[in-house]
Order: structure tokens, then C-alpha cells, then sequence
């Protein structure tokens, strides 16, 4: 892994993950600069990783993620994938800058999640027997309203987004249903977040082969996701009141 930092005072980094030309390396650096420069000054800490799979299965081997803060708007993150490096450094970059002149100006980003669906990064197509929990995330969840959760989704350019209902105080998951953008709201305890334990959540994700499932965890009554990784692995979230994982939860380590 390479880490390349340039103009401080912009607070620009490129992390580089497995193995790609020094050219390509270089390029993306450049291509960061410059689109730190047109982001304008309420935009700070610019992030570019790219990442090379050797997955020969993946059509889209190229993974690139750019995230950004605008001052007045939040954090903004966009990931996709292409067949080289520098397809996908140009194009995440381009969709950033274009999301943070949406996201100033208007307040949403439009019809980008159903034009980037083509772009989505690919999971790694792992046996069933070797996949296991490689990610465990212990959060405390914001406090929202569904319409800020789910704007926060699409800033964010996620599937789901977790959060405790400003209102009730209750576990909710904003989700994406479909490529085209189409949004689902659920709360712990429904249908859709029904009452589980870990290993029927992870069955059922393995059955209807969805990037993630949600589900109300039987001993807390707390809303879970256990969701695909990109390395064919999966990851949970469990939300927590005080930053720390609870007892009867599920570790990367087990």
C-alpha cells in the first residue's frame, strides 16, 4: 500500500492498494490536485483510494473511492468501478465534483444514483464456506429525521444508512430498493427488519443474495445489517449506547 500526500495546506491524500503502474500511481495524485483545487476553498480533506483487484472473475477490477468535506454540507463520498485505474479515478472524481455543486446548490444529487448503477463495485465471488464476519462495527447511532437519514445515504453513497428516529427515538433503515434510486424506510421490529438471530440473518442474506440484510436482534430489541463486503466477506453494524460493544454481539475475531 502507497500513500502519496501533496499540498498540505489542501489536505489532499491517494492511497493506493495492490499493485498498479507508477504512471497510474502519479496520475491519480494529479487528478486529485486538480479536483481539490475546483472543489473551492469550503472544501477540505480531500481522500482518493484506488484499489486493483486480481480477482479475474471481476469485469470491473479497477476500484476507486473519493470522499470529501464541504464546509455547510457535510461529508460527501462517491465509489465506483471501471475496467482500468484511470477510468476510475477520472470518473469518481468527475461524479464528486459534480455531486458537491448539486448537494450546494439544490440540496439533493439527483438522478446519480440511477446513472452510477452501471459503476457499482463487484463483490468478490468468495465460496459460502470461507466467507466470515471480517468487519464488526460498534456505533452510536445520530439522532435524524428520515429525510436528513436519507440525504445523508445519498451524500454518502451508500445502500443503507442506520439511525435512531429523531421523533420516536426509535432504530430505523433507510435503504435503497432498486438501481434507480428508489428509497425504503423501515423500523426495528417491522417486516422488514424483522426479529433475528445472527446465524438466520446470515442465512437469509446467503438466500436472497442482496448486498445486505437488516434485522431486529432478539436479545436487545436493537436494529442490526449484516452486509456483503467487496472482498466477498461480510461485515455487521450493531448500534450501542455508550461506543461499546455489548455483551452476546458477534466480534471480526469469532
Amino acid at each position: 500500500m502507497t500513500r502519496l500526500r501533496h499540498r498540505p495546506a489542501l489536505d489532499v491524500r491517494v492511497e493506493i492498494r495492490g499493485e498498479l503502474p507508477r504512471e497510474d500511481a502519479e496520475y491519480a495524485r494529479a487528478r486529485a490536485l486538480d479536483t481539490a483545487t475546483e472543489l473551492g476553498p469550503d472544501a477540505h480533506a480531500l481522500r482518493l483510494r484506488l484499489t486493483r483487484s486480481r480477482d479475474r472473475s471481476m469485469s470491473r477490477p479497477a476500484l476507486a473511492q473519493a470522499d470529501v468535506e464541504l464546509a455547510g454540507v457535510g461529508p460527501v463520498r462517491v465509489q465506483l468501478a471501471t475496467g482500468t485505474a484511470r477510468e476510475s479515478v477520472d470518473l469518481v472524481l468527475g461524479t464528486l465534483a459534480g455531486r458537491a455543486v448539486r448537494l450546494r446548490e439544490q440540496g439533493d444529487i439527483g438522478f446519480a444514483a440511477s446513472y452510477e448503477s452501471a459503476y457499482r463495485p463487484q463483490f468478490a465471488d468468495r465460496p459460502l464456506a470461507q466467507r466470515r464476519i471480517a468487519r464488526h462495527k460498534a456505533v452510536v447511532l445520530a439522532r435524524r429525521t428520515p429525510e436528513q437519514a436519507t440525504l445523508e445515504l445519498l451524500a454518502l453513497d451508500r445502500r443503507f444508512h442506520l439511525f435512531t428516529d429523531a421523533a420516536t427515538g426509535r432504530d430505523m433503515l433507510v435503504h435503497r430498493c432498486s438501481p434507480s434510486g428508489a428509497m425504503e424506510l423501515c423500523a426495528a421490529g417491522s417486516g422488514a427488519v424483522p426479529p433475528l438471530d445472527l446465524s438466520e440473518a446470515a442465512r437469509r442474506l446467503w438466500l436472497i443474495n442482496r448486498p445486505f440484510v437488516g434485522y431486529t436482534d432478539l436479545g436487545d430489541g436493537r436494529a442490526r445489517v449484516l452486509y456483503r463486503r467487496f472482498d466477498g466477506h461480510y461485515g455487521l453494524i450493531v448500534p450501542v449506547s455508550d461506543g461499546r460493544i455489548g455483551a452476546g454481539t458477534l466480534s471480526a475475531r469469532d
